[in-house]
Parts: structure tokens; sequence; C-alpha cells
């Protein structure tokens, strides 16, 4: 089975995207510090640690074992019929086309960038005080923006190893270099779980794949990613600005890891489907 000359184009950048390190004053601040737990600490103190831990903790709970996608899918379908694709049901979105596919993601992407990056505006005039607010609220909104790339991908969010795999998209994506290539491993490992769960392993709602413990390790990387963009948020004057360009820059990396992430899965799910067709006609 050959891939055309766009699907070609887009598995080479996907390729080079996954071996690039992140850029940014944030990242060089994960990348170069030896311990980010340590350094977070001892800017913010233990006790506020603990607060920012505790909410994000709740939030990932949240969003791993209760949410739902809550978009209709004839808005959907509406959404998918005005960039040209004509589909009378989601399934179809997997042999669909995948440039306008991308060409509909990249635009979800930009409407999500722009109204993070307002409400962090909005609540950035309370500075540090509802800063907990302000980065619970993003992650509610980074998860169910790569909800929407997953869907138009035709996968579904709702499934417990696909929401796994998107709060390790999370991850990646507002962590350091380190944690990128850490968190695109291990995406790798859910996706062979995923092939195999119907015949080996068997997933509940609520239970976590790779363990309580994984998870809490998750909470803890991710706790300190956010705080990383928190600091400049002590200083009143700026902090309007710091907060919607942060919030903006989260939306940003989410929407470009979540990108790269589900094109690559469309591409190979789609070699698959026509290699097993294929498989087929030949008996």
């Amino acid at each position: 089975m050959q891939l055309n000359k766009y699907e070609l184009y887009s598995l080479k950048a996907i390729e080079k995207w996954e071996k690039k390190a992140h850029q940014g004053f944030h990242k060089k601040i994960l990348d170069i510090t030896i311990k980010p737990v340590d350094y977070i600490i001892e800017k913010i103190g233990r006790d506020k640690f603990k607060i920012f831990g505790d909410a994000i903790e709740s939030t990932v709970e949240t969003v791993l074992y209760t949410a739902k996608y809550t978009v209709d899918s004839k808005q959907l379908i509406k959404k998918a019929h005005s960039h040209g694709l004509m589909i009378k049901d989601l399934s179809e979105l997997q042999s669909s086309n995948l440039r306008l596919l991308d060409k509909c993601n990249r635009e979800s992407i930009s409407f999500h960038k722009k109204a993070a990056a307002i409400q962090g505006a909005v609540l950035g005039l309370g500075g540090a005080a509802i800063a907990v607010a302000d980065l619970t609220t993003i992650l509610v909104q980074d998860f169910h923006m790569i909800q929407e790339i997953a869907f138009c991908y035709a996968y579904d969010p709702n499934d417990v190893i696909e929401k796994e795999i998107i709060l390790r998209i999370i991850e990646a994506a507002i962590g350091g270099s380190t944690t990128k290539f850490k968190c695109l491993s291990e995406i790798e490992q859910l996706k062979q779980i995923k092939e195999k769960e119907n015949k080996a392993v068997t997933t509940k709602k609520g239970v976590s794949v790779l363990g309580a413990k994984v998870l809490e390790g998750y909470i803890e990387d991710l706790t300190v990613a956010l705080l990383v963009r928190l600091i400049p948020r002590s200083l009143p004057v700026i902090s309007m600005v710091v907060s919607s360009h942060s919030n903006y820059e989260i939306m940003e990396h989410s929407g470009e890891t979540a990108f790269m992430v589900y094109r690559k899965r469309f591409i190979e799910r789609k070699m698959e489907l026509e290699q097993a067709e294929s498989r087929k006609e030949r008996r």
C-alpha cells in the first residue's frame, strides 16, 4: 500500500517533530533545571505547591474518570461538511482526506488558542490569588480541545485508554524536552495496549491502565510544568499579560502535539486497514 504525496510529507514532518526538542523560555527552565520539583518548591513554598498539586490532581481525576465529550455528533458532521468532508456518519472519518481533516483541526486549534488567551487575560487580573482557578480551567479546556482533535481523526475520546493518551499529550506539550520524549514513548505503549485490548487487556471505566503509581508521578510532573508558567504572576503589573501569553502557549503546544500524534495514528490506521483489505482480496 502506498501513501499519497501529502500523507508521505505529513509522515516525514511528524517524524522530524518527534525528534525535535522543545523551544521557548519555560521549556528551557524545565530542561536545564536538574530537579524541577525542588526548584518550584524553593520558589513558592511546599504548602503552596501542595495546594496547586491537589487542584491539578482533582482536575485530572475528573477528566480521566468522569469527563465526557459533549459536542453533538450532528454538529460534528455539520462541521465536517463545512470543510468539504461529505460524511453521513463519524465512522467515515477513518477513510477521509487527511488534508481536509488537518485543515479542520488547524482552525479548531486556532480558535482554542485565542479563547485561552482571553481567559488568561481576564483571570490574570487577579494575579496569583486566582491562579489555581486559571490553571485548572485551562487544563479542562486543553483536554476538551484534544478530545475534538481525537474525534476528528475518528478516535473515541471517551475510551479509557484514549483518555490516558490525551493526558500524555498534555504532559508532553507542557513539560520539557525530556518529558516530551518520555510521553511519546508512553503513547506508543498505550497504542499497543489499545490494539490488544480485545484479546488480552480488559479495561474498565475509572481504571488507570498504567496504574496509580504512574498516575501519581504524572500529576506531579504536570503540576511542576504548569507552575513554571505561574511564577511570573507574582508581579501584579504584568500578571494579565503573562497569564494571557501563558495560556495561549499551553494551547499552542498542546494543539501541535495532539495534531502530530493523531495525524500519525490516522496514517498508521489507514495503512493497517488497507493491508487487511488486501489480505481479504487475496483469499
